[in-house]
């Protein structure tokens, strides 16, 4: 995963692996720019004011939670929309009982069944791909969706978007982040 520094008041990314980001290779966000931080996510997110979900590696999660505190910046828990839509994907069997209250759990959210099949239809093939890889069985999430169709695992060139259908992508996975309800 990228380098990340904590500075007084802001947050420095080297490496960041992913194009269509607005730090992307290398950039800094300011304190005054971040709305939140998820601490408890896998892995740890920076959400930005611009509607924009960064990623932390969690062995940083001591350093955010300083950064977060010494900037009054509010440390949050949301419910992590996108690991229900790829629960499918876990190396996890489930019951058709379980599957269907995580169509209601989406529902409650503001994700019709249909939205949730054909989003889990666009992303069969890299998440399948990227899972028989890391052969998960606990959590998936838009950091996984976003590092499987960007080819960034092993034989993942097979299976990546193209720059311009990532960027899209990219951008519509974290409107539907940013709309992710406290717990």
């Amino acid at each position: 995963m990228q380098d990340v520094q904590f500075m007084e008041n802001q947050i420095q990314f080297q490496k960041y692996p992913f194009q269509a980001s607005s730090i992307y290779p290398n950039g800094s966000v300011a304190s005054e720019d971040i709305s939140e931080i998820l601490i408890t996510r896998c892995p740890p997110e920076v959400r930005l004011k611009s509607g924009e979900v960064l990623f932390v590696s969690a062995v940083h999660k001591e350093s955010m939670q300083m950064f977060a505190k010494s900037n009054k910046i509010p440390i949050v828990s949301r419910i992590d929309t996108w690991s229900f839509i790829c629960e499918e994907f876990l190396d996890t069997e489930f019951s058709d009982e379980d599957k269907e209250k995580v169509y209601q759990l989406l529902e409650t959210e503001g994700l019709d069944r249909n939205f949730v099949k054909e989003t889990r239809q666009f992303l069969y093939i890299p998440l399948m791909a990227y899972n028989s890889i890391m052969w998960d069985w606990a959590h998936l999430g838009l950091y996984d969706v976003l590092i499987a169709i960007s080819g960034q695992f092993p034989y993942g060139e097979k299976v990546k978007f193209t720059d311009e259908a990532f960027h899209d992508f990219y951008w519509k996975a974290m409107k539907l982040a940013m709309r992710e309800r406290n717990r």
